[in-house]
């Protein structure tokens, strides 16, 4: 199987990984039992559908004792009752299958969440190689960080995390520690599948723990057409497989 855009089978194959499951947030199938037990054991939630792409449909649910914050584009709504949430993202995800995740609570740039892509290709001749990296900044009332829907911005990954409070020396430590990390899933991920690209979206909490939120077979590298400096972009076109 060369592509596939099922959230859930990737995240399987990654935590097959010893070296990588403590860098993976806990995913399981949407349904009652695994909503509400996520939510028991870590209050915030991610719900997103299971083939989905470009930030569509991706609900955010915070628990507050017996009533619930969901977050869902620009739009909040404060539910009583977790069979009534439940239901209430039944009726929004439309029938579409979904899965839920442990919610990380992403460092920040003035308030607005921020992620990594992570661009890993691989040529016959060196294996796997970081071709690139930027963050992706949510735009203004969103939780998303894709930039097309949430209307944010890219900035290069080190800027991202200096003004987040997280830079200065960690930073360094932190790029090399995505790097490893992003390495591994690649190469886990093509245990399973016949890829020669990841762009893995990788996040960074606010203290400078990384993760894996996803893997992306068909990323979109026009992203590092955003950044000022064409450097990352022009080796990852140029990339010889």
């Amino acid at each position: 199987m060369s592509f596939s855009r099922n959230k859930l089978a990737k995240y399987r194959i990654l935590a097959k990984s010893r070296a990588l499951r403590t860098a993976l947030p806990k995913t399981r199938s949407f349904t009652k039992s695994h909503f509400r037990s996520l939510l028991k054991r870590y209050r915030k939630v991610v719900v997103k559908p299971v083939g989905g792409s470009g930030g569509a449909g991706v609900m955010s649910v915070s628990a507050k004792g017996r009533t619930y914050k969901v977050h869902y584009g620009k739009k909040k709504r404060t539910i009583a009752g977790l069979s009534a949430v439940y239901s209430y993202i039944k009726r929004k995800s439309k029938g579409v299958s979904c899965i839920v995740q442990r919610k990380i609570a992403l460092a920040r740039v003035n308030g607005r969440p921020f992620d990594a892509r992570v661009m890993v290709q691989r040529s016959k001749r060196s294996g796997w190689v970081v071709t690139g990296k930027l963050a992706k900044i949510a735009g203004a009332g969103y939780m998303i960080t894709n930039i097309k829907r949430s209307k944010g911005k890219v900035v290069p990954l080190r800027v991202a995390l200096r003004k987040s409070g997280i830079g200065g020396k960690a930073a360094g430590r932190i790029g090399r520690r995505m790097d490893r990390i992003a390495l591994r899933a690649a190469r886990q991920l093509r245990s399973r599948y016949r890829i020669r690209k990841v762009g893995l979206d990788a996040g960074i909490d606010r203290n400078g723990k990384v993760w894996i939120i996803e893997a992306n077979f068909r990323p979109d590298v026009k992203l590092f057409l955003k950044l000022k400096n064409k450097s990352m972009y022009r080796r990852i076109v140029g990339f010889r497989g």
